[in-house]
């Protein structure tokens, strides 16, 4: 796959777009009545485009629009308690708790720089970042925030302090532009916008939203829960580039790496795979076939339309899957596609038929953070999994993850921080549910703020003085030999000519089963990696650079 394959939703309309159609409306309508004051035709315009609920599109504090269209908040804010429209009360209550932090950093007479949470800040049903995540992702960024401000950490002296900034780019992510420009702005005065983490997830509008942060700013990014191995700002060819979008999850190929490890030695496979132009199904697969090439799985393989955007067809189809599936009998599935369609292929995968039909089928993937509920009655549609319906379809999932918090919490390969990261997000200010560890966003966003303020603190302890953006991209290749030490394990990154991508070096990749669960106690750990053309996947070859 090209990047121009791939079309990704043109965003809608601006404020200023839609201002300006409203004022031509406008001033028809006065031309007409021959009168009427251009002041009502501005307070109009600037009335429709405010978010509902705040005191108006821009302030010393927050600068928000409301998206002509669909209506969703767009913007940023450091010291307004709005949860960008969202009714959830547990969205509002995190955005409550970060906002009365910076409050206090404000108030305290000390020196402060931001960090920017830039991501999907509500949901819809078909997106791929659903609303649980994002309150999760927030619950980690908040709980990194309050621990780096509190004291001394593993992350450092806390000096600066910091605000965190939360930046609303959409649930498609499609208004990154206008909300990248708004953040850029955000780099100087006495309290500048150093780092930018979250980063949504791995589709076009990601990367290009890093791309211009890196060239205009020298902003990094630093992406919580992007896997796909094509989400770097190095371009081919250009031998002096500088990336600057930071990774501190495991690449899909590292999923496989260690999901190659953990099975063994596998003798027939077959791969299901999302067909959608969606970078994280796309190279997943690609690292199927790359990393099992004995399998020659493009020889065995059923396509599906996935049904997160971008979609055609008809999705959660799988007939044709389950179909190859009992013909071939193969002893382990890959599947390649997002979370919010395993549970469809799991209930399809009940009516297979022959020889497969009788035995427990082995389905391996990579995911961020998978949950499986307990359960005695078998879900419906695609509705969460939950054990009955693992049992009932004779299938056992073997998962590669970002972490393993119910392993990790009955000590099995915890990482150093972990039990620490569980105590502060649970207790004092935070104070949030445990069950919200679960699927690992609020681990991952965790460790991307952890990241960025611990070279916050390095470079402040050198200078004495608050560190730019560009400080803060270089000084984030600096940790081989001392490791970031994040909750779901410690990191680094190497900073090497030619360049590489800048996935973490050295983390650990648990992989777990189910409905079953075990957990490893030595995981696979990531290794510096260098996709060979990020913008043509139809040649994908990775390889591994001295880390």
């Amino acid at each position: 796959m090209t990047e121009t394959d791939y079309s990704y939703p043109q965003r809608p309309e601006t404020r200023t777009r839609g201002r300006r159609r409203l004022l031509v409306l406008a001033a028809i309508v006065v031309l007409l009545l021959g009168g009427g004051t251009w002041w009502l035709v501005d307070h109009l315009a600037d009335e429709a485009a405010e978010c509902p609920g705040t005191p108006g599109q821009a302030g010393d504090g927050h600068t928000l629009s409301r998206r002509a269209g669909d209506g969703q908040c767009i913007g940023w804010l450091v010291d307004l308690p709005y949860a960008f429209g969202s009714d959830d009360t547990a969205m509002s209550a995190v955005v409550k708790k970060i906002v009365e932090e910076n409050q206090r950093v404000a108030r305290s007479g000390e020196p402060y720089v931001r960090v920017a949470v830039m991501m999907p800040m509500t949901a819809k049903p078909d997106s791929k970042l659903a609303a649980g995540p994002i309150v999760h992702a927030l619950e980690g960024a908040y709980t990194a925030q309050a621990r780096t401000n509190g004291g001394i950490t593993a992350y450092g002296d806390p000096k600066p302090l910091v605000q965190l900034v939360l930046a609303n780019v959409g649930a498609d992510q499609a208004s990154w532009p206008d909300v990248v420009t708004e953040l850029g702005d955000l780099t100087t005065g006495d309290h500048p916008l150093v780092a930018v983490t979250g980063m949504g997830v791995s589709v076009p509008q990601t990367r290009d939203a890093a791309k211009q942060l890196n060239a205009r700013w020298h902003l990094p990014s630093i992406g919580s829960v992007l896997t796909s191995d094509d989400m770097t700002t190095r371009e081919t060819g250009i031998a002096n580039d500088k990336p600057g979008l930071f990774k501190v999850s495991p690449s899909n190929h590292a999923y496989v790496e260690a999901l190659a490890g953990s099975l063994g030695t596998v003798t027939t496979g077959f791969l299901v795979r999302d067909r959608n132009h969606d970078n994280y199904v796309q190279t997943l697969g690609a690292a199927f076939v790359d990393v099992f090439s004995s399998l020659s799985l493009n020889n065995h393989q059923a396509w599906f339309n996935g049904s997160t955007p971008p979609s055609t067809g008809s999705t959660g189809l799988f007939q044709d899957a389950v179909n190859s599936i009992s013909i071939e009998d193969p002893s382990v599935v890959f599947y390649a596609g997002r979370d919010a369609d395993l549970p469809r292929l799991v209930r399809s995968l009940k009516f297979r038929r022959g020889p497969s039909a009788g035995r427990q089928l082995v389905l391996a993937t990579g995911i961020t953070g998978l949950v499986i509920t307990p359960g005695d009655q078998p879900g419906a549609d695609a509705e969460p999994l939950n054990t009955q319906d693992l049992l009932d379809a004779k299938v056992t999932i073997v998962a590669a993850s970002s972490t393993d918090p119910e392993g990790w919490a009955e000590g099995i390969a915890a990482p150093a921080q972990y039990n620490a990261f569980v105590s502060a997000f649970t207790t004092g200010s935070a104070g949030f549910p445990k069950a919200d560890l679960a699927d690992g966003y609020a681990i991952m966003h965790h460790d991307a703020v952890a990241a960025a303020v611990t070279a916050i603190h390095s470079v402040y302890s050198q200078k004495q003085a608050l560190p730019g953006p560009a400080d803060i991209r270089d000084q984030l290749t600096a940790y081989r030999d001392t490791p970031i030490r994040g909750a779901a394990g410690d990191f680094y990154w190497t900073e090497q000519q030619p360049a590489n991508d800048l996935w973490p070096v050295g983390r650990p990749v648990p992989v777990l089963t189910f409905p079953t669960a075990t957990h490893q106690s030595a995981p696979y750990r990531t290794q510096c990696q260098t996709l060979g053309d990020p913008q043509q996947l139809d040649h994908y070859r990775l390889d591994h650079c001295a880390g």
